[in-house]
């Protein structure tokens, strides 16, 4: 938990400069408010910028896409909006703690598999201890709990954690949990319970293939196979195998979401030598501490008491351990020597919980590179400052990342670096300390169920899966949301997010493709010979003062921190009037300027990667082919001519069969056979059908939604058919009836002579009221059976 007492962010330096600057303002970490942007390059052109980049050893998730798109956008505003030369670095952490155990892992659990390729009673007893051993680390477990094996766990979670055991039945079975939302610390339970879960049906009846089992019971099985193996060592390519790997494919997955590259890649393996000069000009400074076990530490106590302020971003987290302990890693540990050290004047740890390792002593298992202090390697915080000082310097513009990162890992980076630079900084400060990082940037989570989509809590999808299964998950897509989000909060994963970025997309898409179609037409007819008049009426002149109003909009959405929700709005908003302008006139000249500004747009916000100067629309996902279109539209055109007149000839006699059969091959032609290809023909009464390209899943998406409610009309038609012919019989049924018959019930008692009742059941005189409401459905009976008898005896 944090502290009770809540500490408040330092005074902040706003950098000055005399060079001309857009009225650019950023939400600062640093000062949790809008600062205006002004970079330390005295021309105001040049800005450095440094990206936590990733922690290679999984497959990037929609969590990472979130992140790193994001980036991506206000990269591009900057760069292209607001026309700043940015020097983009971004590290590769290729040196971490959850590299190490997932590589060692794997590589004993690969082992383990191929000793034992069948799943023997062996495997069975091995896992099942495994299973234990999870249970009881996981689970904390009382001495009521100890007893549980994994043929009682279901029972035993269902009584200790209901909710949670009801929600993984619901996944399982495929159900919706769209509305469930969770806390991390119950999403990581949901997690362990699941694991154990599916885990224990495995080991209750074991699946026929060994590699189904090893799938399911994985998660159990590597930590405890790993703790078998403590005191084993390991060729350091077992653990760059796996980092190059999830590296590039990481790159390959930035690439497909249109996520610019850096401009230089920083990896922890290559700065080595840097890491341990920097760790050692801060123990010469007295900032930072070696231990008895060879790891060194950052003096936090040492740093404040030196005029320092720790915890700028994030002070009220000091306190929390759970974050502390989070950012020294999965290895760290009071033992953490396997070379231990003669000299006693050396602390046997950190002095303080809240101290940080800077080098970390190495343990049997761990790769390690030689230092001052002993084998060891760089701790987590310390990887970032060496990297980003070594090519960007003491003083940076901005820094960024996701904001689970501010505390520790960016405050850490904050104090480590201001130690090693104080004194060096080009200005005054309002602390008289040095400013590392002028503009701290945090991009906010994407959300599922209420918490923070990560690899921890195993709630994620791979980028990779989230485009392959469909569903409307699309590069594009994706940056829709994000846009549509903003950079700096929260994003929770639900049907209404996508549905209203599918319902943007849908409405820019379909602007794009109308006005393309149209200018084609014009092109072709100016080509032809035709004089293309451009009236400038009130039409004309409100939909100009519309644009002008709709730029200086947007051009103050990305000046107030990149504003890209009121952004995207905005465009709408202009597409909808543009729309309804070209309704009333088919002049294209300001339809056509505005096409290309929101072209324009959507390129810089990275919609599109087709960066061709004075274009109209973006280019189809699903085809990279740029001039595709110009070649095949004489074709197409030649072909929609003769359509025209087959068609014109269908409807002037339209009564004909023959006519009939036209119309029916022309629509065919219209719906199948071009839309199939990616081409849309919209008929028109006084002019030749309007060609567009669409790719072909939507047209004959649009297809199937026609026929499916083409279908549904038929239904509804066919059942009102028999509604009402079940209506009819029951009615001839009921005329058959003789009206002197009909009351002939255990109802009544006495009757007269036409059938009509006197007396109930109880023999009792009917009342006059219930005679006259007899009489008067006896009376209806005799006319519908007299006009039954009139039927039979024709």
């Amino acid at each position: 938990m944090a502290t009770a007492q809540r500490r408040e962010q330092p005074p902040w330096t706003r950098p000055e400069s005399s060079a001309p600057l857009p009225p650019l303002s950023i939400y600062n970490t640093l000062t949790r408010q809008k600062d205006p942007f002004v970079p330390l390059d005295k021309s105001g052109k040049k800005v450095t910028w440094y990206c936590c980049g990733p922690t290679v050893y999984d497959a990037a998730h929609l969590g990472h896409a979130r992140n790193y798109v994001t980036t991506d956008i206000v990269r591009r505003i900057m760069r292209d909006y607001f026309g700043f030369n940015i020097t983009f670095v971004q590290n590769v952490t290729d040196v971490d703690d959850k590299i190490i155990l997932r590589a060692r892992q794997q590589h004993l659990f690969e082992e383990y598999k191929a000793a034992n390729p069948k799943i023997t009673p062996e495997v069975l007893s091995a896992t099942e201890k495994a299973w234990t051993a999870y249970f009881t680390k996981i689970a904390k477990a009382d001495e009521g709990d100890l007893t549980t094996v994994p043929s009682t766990f279901e029972a035993w979670a269902t009584r200790k954690h209901e909710p949670l055991m009801a929600l993984i039945h619901k996944e399982l079975a495929g159900e919706s949990v769209e509305g469930e939302l969770l806390d991390e610390d119950a999403s990581k339970l949901k997690m362990h319970l699941n694991t154990l879960f599916m885990a224990s049906k495995a080991l209750q009846t074991p699946p026929t293939s060994a590699e189904e089992f090893y799938g399911t019971c994985s998660s159990v099985l590597l930590p405890y196979i790993d703790s078998l193996n403590k005191d084993r060592t390991y060729e350091p390519a077992v653990f760059s195998k796996l980092s190059r790997y999830w590296e590039n494919h990481f790159n390959e997955d930035m690439a497909t979401l249109n996520v610019l590259p850096p401009t230089t890649v920083t990896r922890v393996s290559e700065f080595i030598p840097e890491n341990v000069a920097f760790v050692q000009k801060l123990v010469d400074r007295g900032y930072a501490y070696p231990t008895a076990d060879g790891s060194v530490y950052f003096d936090i106590a040492a740093y404040e008491a030196a005029g320092h302020h720790y915890a700028k971003l994030q002070p009220w987290n000091r306190g929390d351990q759970s974050l502390i302990a989070d950012g020294e890693g999965a290895l760290t540990s009071d033992k953490a020597s396997t070379l231990p050290t003669s000299d006693s004047s050396l602390p046997a740890k950190k002095k303080a919980d809240q101290d940080f390792a800077l080098w970390k002593a190495s343990k049997a298992g761990e790769p390690s590179w030689e230092s001052p202090w002993g084998q060891g390697r760089p701790g987590w915080h310390i990887e970032c400052s060496v990297m980003c000082s070594e090519v960007l310097g003491g003083e940076i513009d901005i820094h960024s990342g996701g904001i689970d990162l501010a505390f520790p890992h960016h405050d850490n980076e904050i104090a480590q670096s201001e130690a090693y630079w104080d004194g060096c900084a080009s200005h005054a400060t309002a602390d008289g300390r040095h400013q590392w990082i002028n503009y701290f940037l945090h991009m906010g989570h994407l959300k599922i169920h209420g918490s923070k989509m990560s690899k921890s809590l195993k709630n994620f999808v791979s980028v990779r899966k989230a485009l392959e299964r469909g569903g409307g998950w699309t590069p594009r897509m994706l940056r829709i949301v994000f846009l549509q989000g903003g950079w700096k909060d929260g994003i929770e994963v639900r049907e209404g997010v996508l549905s209203a970025a599918k319902s943007w997309e849908t409405a820019v898409n379909k602007f794009f493709t109308n006005v393309k179609a149209l200018v084609t037409e014009e092109t072709a007819a100016q080509a032809a010979g035709t004089h293309i008049p451009q009236p400038w009426t009130k039409l004309e002149a409100d939909l100009s003062k519309e644009l002008d109003s709709t730029r200086e909009k947007l051009d103050a959405a990305l000046c107030d921190s990149f504003n890209t929700p009121l952004a995207m709005q905005l465009l709408v908003d202009l597409i909808s009037t543009t729309n309804i302008y070209m309704s009333s006139t088919t002049n294209l000249a300001l339809v056509k300027e505005i096409a290309r500004w929101i072209t324009r747009i959507t390129t810089i916000f990275g919609l599109d990667n087709n960066s061709s100067p004075d274009r109209i629309g973006w280019t189809s996902e699903e085809s990279s082919t740029g001039n595709a279109e110009e070649i095949a539209m004489p074709y197409l055109r030649l072909l929609s001519s003769f359509r025209d007149s087959v068609r014109a000839l269908g409807i002037s006699d339209s009564k004909s069969d023959s006519a009939k059969e036209l119309l029916r091959l022309c629509d065919k032609l219209r719906d199948i056979d071009l839309a199939d290809l990616g081409v849309s023909l919209d008929d028109r009464d006084s002019a030749n059908a309007l060609i567009k390209f669409v790719p072909a899943e939507e047209l004959r998406a649009a297809r199937e939604e026609k026929e499916r409610k083409a279908a549904e009309r038929e239904q509804k038609k066919e059942e009102a058919r028999l509604k009402r012919e079940e209506e009819e019989r029951k009615k001839q049924e009921q005329a058959k009836v003789d009206p002197v018959t009909m009351f002939r019930t255990e109802e009544w008692s006495e009757w007269d002579e036409q059938g009509i009742p006197t007396k109930d059941k109880e023999g009792e005189e009917i009342t006059k009221s219930r005679k006259k409401a007899l009489t008067k459905a006896w009376e209806q009976q005799k006319k519908k059976f007299e006009a039954y008898q009139k039927t039979v005896q024709k």
